[in-house]
C-alpha cells in the first residue's frame, strides 16, 4: 500500500489517474475527488478498499494482512493463507457456524498485552466462480470489470482478542525453529504504510507469541482451487476439484478440533 500512497505530503496522498484523488489527514478525515463517468460500485471499492484501511492506520491501528474468524465459542482466530485458499477457508468456516471478523487489512490493536481486532464495514470477497460453486448469497459486485463478489456470511461485530492463529501454506516452508517461524508469520501479517510512523514490535511480539496451528494443508490436492488456469470441464479436473474440496474440507474440520481442544 505504501507504494501507492505519498506518506511524506500533509495530508496524506493517493492518486489513480482514471479513477480517483483523495487525502487522508492525521484524525482520520477523507477527501474524496471520483474521475468523471466512475459509478457507484467504484466508488464503493475505493472507499472500501483504499481510503477505509488508511483511515484505520491514520488514528493509530495497526493492519493485519489477513483473515480473523471467530469460532462458535468465541474464540478469535488470525489465518495466514494465500488470498484464493483464504477465501475458500472462510466460506466452510463460515457454514460451520463461525464468524468473520474481516478477509483482508484487518485493524488491530495492543490493549493489556493482547492484540485486539476490529471489524470494517468493507464486504467478505472471494470469486464469484466460487461464491456459485459454494452457492453463496452475494451481496455485491466489489471491483468494477471484475469477477470479485461480496458474499453473506455470518459477521463479527465486535472488537476481540486474538488467541491464536492458523498458517495455510501451499508449500511447506524450509525447516526453521518454531520461534523462528512464528516470528516471520507475524511480520509478514502486518502492513506497514509508512516506514517508522510507529514501531511494530509490542504488535510483533504477541502475535509472534499466539498458539500456532502448522501448515496443514497440502499443495498437490488444492492445484484445482488455486491455479487459475484449471480445466475444470475436463472429468480429470473435476475429480481433482472434489479431492480438493475433501481435503479442505477435513482441514477445517481440523482447525475447529485444534481450537476447541484448548489452543483458543
Amino acid at each position: 500500500m505504501s507504494g501507492l500512497v505519498d506518506t511524506d505530503a500533509e495530508l496524506w496522498e493517493f492518486k489513480l489517474p482514471t479513477l480517483c484523488t483523495f487525502q487522508v489527514a492525521k484524525d482520520g478525515s477523507a477527501e474524496l475527488a471520483l474521475v468523471a463517468g466512475v459509478d457507484a460500485q467504484g466508488e464503493a471499492m475505493v472507499r472500501n478498499h483504499l481510503i477505509d484501511p488508511l483511515v484505520w492506520w491514520r488514528r493509530g491501528y495497526w493492519l493485519l494482512n489477513g483473515a480473523v474468524v471467530v469460532d462458535p465459542n468465541g474464540r478469535a482466530v488470525l489465518i495466514s493463507s494465500a488470498p484464493e485458499l483464504a477465501e475458500r477457508v472462510i466460506i466452510g468456516l463460515a457454514k460451520r457456524g463461525w464468524s468473520c471478523v474481516g478477509d483482508f487489512l484487518v485493524p488491530a490493536r495492543v490493549v493489556d498485552g493482547a492484540v485486539l481486532v476490529y471489524p470494517r464495514a468493507a464486504p467478505i470477497v472471494c470469486s464469484a466462480a466460487i461464491a456459485v460453486m459454494e452457492s453463496m448469497e452475494i451481496d455485491q459486485f466489489v471491483r468494477p470489470g471484475g469477477n470479485a463478489v461480496g458474499v453473506v456470511v455470518k459477521r463479527w461485530q465486535e472488537p476481540i482478542a486474538l488467541t491464536s492463529m492458523a498458517t495455510l501454506l501451499p508449500e511447506p516452508p524450509e525447516p526453521v525453529s518454531p520461534g523462528i517461524g512464528r516470528a516471520r508469520i507475524a511480520r509478514g501479517l502486518l502492513i506497514e504504510v509508512a516506514a517508522k510512523e510507529r514501531t511494530p514490535r509490542e504488535l510483533l511480539e504477541i502475535v509472534s507469541g499466539l498458539a500456532v496451528l502448522p501448515a496443514w494443508v497440502s499443495s498437490d490436492p488444492l492445484r484445482a482451487i488455486t491455479d487459475q488456469d484449471a480445466e475444470w470441464a475436463s472429468a480429470d479436473a473435476h475429480q481433482t476439484s472434489t479431492k480438493a474440496k475433501e481435503a479442505l474440507d477435513v482441514a477445517l474440520d481440523e482447525l475447529a478440533g485444534w481450537v476447541s481442544a484448548g489452543h483458543g
